[in-house]
């Protein structure tokens, strides 16, 4: 009887890696992970690199996926904390090559507040919807510029040096 506790503590540390491990699996198919990793190839920064992020949610219809380019945050000086969004060039022809057909092909723009933040990606992006090749329907949008909740993809301290974040 001395050693009665062992077995529930065994217990509670498994049901403790099986909650941290269910919530680490990747629950996206392969065949998306690989359609992001394409499309983020498209992606040509400005700067010589450039991060991208993404999100993916599966809806009622189809995968939506976000793309961006990820911002940079400056740190020190007189413009510490300051997000500036990456320039960037996508080749919107590689992008319809990625799919077998296209229902719909938007470019959306809707006018910023000045009191909005400076990261607001719903301002500018393209929505494309169709089927890939194995005839799955996705939706995706590229965004011109990162959510705010995705936070920064590099630091530039004002001595110039950049860290990836």
């Amino acid at each position: 009887m001395a050693h009665s506790h062992l077995p529930i503590q065994h217990l509670m540390k498994q049901m403790e890696n099986f909650n941290s491990e269910s919530m680490n699996l990747n629950c996206r198919p392969l065949w998306l992970n690989s359609f992001v990793d394409e499309v983020a190839d498209i992606f040509n920064p400005h700067e010589e690199v450039g991060r991208v992020g993404f999100d993916c949610q599966f809806t009622e219809e189809c995968w939506e996926v976000g793309l961006f380019l990820g911002s940079t945050e400056i740190v020190g000086g007189e413009r510490d904390g300051q997000f500036i969004a990456a320039s960037f060039q996508f080749d919107l022809l590689q992008l319809l090559d990625r799919f077998e057909s296209v229902n719909r092909f938007h470019f959306n723009f809707l006018e910023q507040i000045e009191a909005q933040s400076t990261c607001d990606p719903a301002s500018a992006y393209i929505t494309i919807e169709g089927h890939l090749a194995d005839l799955e329907l996705v939706r995706l949008n590229v965004y011109a510029t990162p959510p705010e909740e995705a936070g920064p993809g590099f630091r530039k301290s004002h001595d110039g040096k950049i860290d990836t974040v």
